[in-house]
């Protein structure tokens, strides 16, 4: 193994079965660690004889023991979960989680990313606000461990962690499809925004399929806020004589804002329209009836995330991961045939 190149932490981890998130806590003396896994990991660091990069090691001393979380935002449940599953992760390699909300402002991203970079914080969880504007470059200069999540950026070759976004919005619309829906509303965020451009890649995939095409009158943009949510859903739906008959929200607050506006409509769920959200808020339970939604793996995005940068603090020079994880499907109340 050590004839062709240096043995790297991905070669120990291999050889005894476990993750280079593990093999970086044992190695590192970083957590706890179950003591039969970390007799395993030094056994396999001795028989691939890996010997740990002091100059790696020399400036990750120099760094601080935080990352930065920055997020588009705060008040978003799903960055919430988020943000949580990361900081579980960054407690056992004693690692402190500082939250940055964005709130869709390319400024404010811009501030983050420059503090991190100045403060030389040990690694940087980012779901961006744009995929054509939004810059990691500034990161990747400094070496600061980087993984992006939920969102993709146009030049970034480093890890990411995402939703399968086109197939999102493609078992949202099929769905309603299969449901007998024809007149179907999407309502979506901003253009420019990867999750939203993907999701309705999904949609017009799957109206093609049947043979359909999306109505530009039925496609709604509106910022990714409950109210401004709402106050579209209402205005689709006041004139009772020309309303779809089936609505697609395409994350969670314009979910929450959909249903508000249906609610306010006085159009019963799912007998006179149907609703599909995304993202599987504890709310979207508590209500009657429960709404039918895409829910996509948010702890799973987070922890895989979190140890993306524990693997990357171990061993920088590692092949940068890309995951697309599955989307599901949770047919509840709103939904029915139409």
């Amino acid at each position: 193994m050590n004839g062709q190149r240096a043995v790297r932490i991905t070669d120990v981890a291999r050889e005894a079965g476990v993750s280079t998130a593990t093999v970086s806590r044992v190695l590192n003396g970083l957590g706890s660690v179950d003591p039969e896994l970390a007799a395993r990991v030094r056994r396999a660091a001795e028989v691939t004889r890996y010997v740990p990069n002091p100059n790696g090691r020399a400036l990750r001393r120099q760094r601080a023991d935080v990352w930065a979380a920055i997020v588009s935002d705060v008040q978003n449940p799903f960055f919430t979960s988020l943000v949580t599953a990361v900081e579980h992760v960054a407690v056992r390699s004693g690692i402190s989680v500082m939250l940055c909300n964005t709130d869709e402002q390319l400024d404010r991203e811009r501030s983050y990313l420059t503090t991190a970079v100045a403060q030389r914080m040990a690694g940087v969880v980012v779901s961006v606000t744009s995929e054509a504007t939004s810059d990691l470059s500034a990161l990747l200069a400094a070496q600061v461990p980087t993984v992006v999540v939920d969102r993709r950026v146009h030049d970034f070759t480093g890890d990411t962690i995402l939703l399968d976004n086109v197939e999102a919005g493609r078992l949202a619309t099929e769905h309603l499809l299969e449901l007998g829906h024809r007149d179907i509303m999407c309502l979506a965020g901003p253009s420019g925004v990867s999750t939203t451009e993907d999701r309705l890649q999904g949609v017009r995939q799957a109206l093609t399929g049947a043979g359909l095409t999306l109505d530009p009158a039925r496609m709604v943009r509106t910022d990714l806020k409950i109210d401004d949510a709402e106050a579209a859903v209402r205005a689709a739906l006041a004139d009772p004589r020309n309303h779809p008959d089936a609505i697609f929200a395409m994350n969670g607050p314009l979910t929450t804002g959909a249903y508000r506006g249906v609610q306010a409509s006085g159009l019963r769920m799912p007998d006179e329209i149907s609703l599909v959200g995304v993202d599987d808020d504890r709310w979207t339970q508590m209500v009657s009836p429960a709404v039918t939604l895409v829910a996509q793996p948010v702890e799973e995005m987070g922890t895989r995330a979190a140890e993306r940068l524990v693997a990357l603090a171990a061993d920088p020079a590692s092949e940068p991961v890309h995951l697309l994880l599955p989307p599901h499907l949770l047919v509840r109340g709103t939904t029915s045939a139409a």
